[in-house]
């Protein structure tokens, strides 16, 4: 009985301790540095050219795409994707059969400067670091920090129709 009592007392101050220990601080900067490292290693191992956006998002055009290019944040998009970790593992795609549909500005912001650069009918491919997709977030099949990697065919935009 004593022993109980006493294995459930150093459990109750393991957990309190545990608790009032000081979280992690999210460097941003820092890693976005480590992301970029990362995104450098894959293209080289990949034998893959790359070009940086400003915001810090890697990206090959394979193809432009055509048609109009007046999308506007309301309009909904449809796409074709597929979505690994660095790791090459796929977290999540989205095919011909279930096509992704969304609003623009409803996805992370590596997907909104990405599928800005294409049109209709365009490929790209995405190298997104962490602070432009779930940042210091896990998310199902996404560790936090994960620098993620897409494959993005554009199909089509439909325009929002005012009621």
């Amino acid at each position: 009985m004593l022993k109980n009592r006493l294995l459930l007392g150093i459990a109750v101050i393991v957990g309190i301790l545990a608790a009032c220990t000081k979280p992690e601080v999210y460097d941003e900067n820092a890693q976005f540095e480590i992301d970029e490292t990362i995104i450098k290693d894959w293209a080289t191992a990949k034998k893959v050219t790359l070009v940086k956006d400003t915001s810090g998002l890697y990206y090959k055009i394979d193809t432009l795409g055509t048609g109009a290019d007046d999308r506007n944040a309301t309009d909904t998009l449809t796409v074709e994707y597929e979505g690994r970790l660095m790791t090459d593992s796929v977290f999540s795609k989205a095919t011909a059969d279930n096509p992704f549909k969304f609003i623009r500005e409803s996805v992370m912001p590596g997907w909104r400067i990405g599928l800005s650069l294409i049109k209709p009918g365009g490929r790209i491919e995405l190298l997104v670091p962490s602070k432009l997709a779930y940042r210091n977030y896990p998310t199902p099949g996404v560790p936090a920090n994960s620098v993620l990697h897409f494959v993005i065919d554009y199909k089509k935009v439909a325009k929002k129709v005012d009621k």
